[in-house]
């Protein structure tokens, strides 16, 4: 019996001890700001006859210079070393500003909050949601109503640099019917950030 005892106390302090050295931590860390410029090509939900790479558009990013950051405790550290856009950080919450225009003119801004997850080394899938304005022709066939819209994002980013950032992924934008109309369009975006 003095042993299954010893065993459990020398386990559950081995536990304790363990689980300290993986002690998270979230702080707002100021970063330098970063421009993200994609190419996109789209298609409308709600007309439909188009496929991707028929209509194309330009979008940009642009990330406010601080962040809210989760990693080990252990991780963090008074030093100004600059690990690149990411930082190398576990978890990441950053607002964002968009702007996008169509082939057709069209285009939205607006702001989002930004969800980023550290997949493997340098590697993130980021997911953003926000609201957006849309200005847009009446007669244009790109999915674009004006007025506000929902906006969502996911995307895989690799950092290249400290300073450049690819990325690809899926941008969805619709006013979820809130307004009765038809805005619905979805676009594929890839391109490049840079962090100054």
């Amino acid at each position: 019996m003095k042993i299954i005892l010893t065993s459990i106390f020398v386990l559950l302090a081995f536990s304790l001890v363990s689980a300290q050295n993986n002690k998270g931590k979230m702080a707002l860390e100021i970063t330098g700001a970063n421009i993200g410029m994609y190419g996109t090509t789209y298609i409308t939900r709600s007309i439909g006859v188009q496929d991707f790479g028929t209509e194309y558009g330009f979008l940009a990013q642009v990330q406010f210079p601080f962040q809210w950051s989760i990693d080990y405790k252990h991780n963090f550290s008074d030093s100004v070393e600059y690990l690149g856009e990411y930082n190398n950080r576990l978890f990441l919450i950053r607002p964002l500003a968009i702007f996008s225009i169509t082939q057709q003119g069209n285009n939205f801004t607006g702001l989002s909050i930004q969800f980023s997850w550290l997949l493997f080394h340098w590697i993130y899938l980021d997911f953003a949601t926000g609201v957006i304005w849309v200005e847009a022709k009446d007669n244009s066939s790109d999915g674009l109503s004006s007025g506000f819209n929902l906006n969502q994002t996911l995307s895989l980013s690799k950092e290249l640099s400290n300073h450049i950032t690819f990325s690809f992924g899926i941008n969805h934008l619709s006013n979820a019917h809130i307004f009765n109309s038809d805005a619905n369009q979805d676009s594929i975006f890839l391109g490049l950030k840079y962090i100054f």
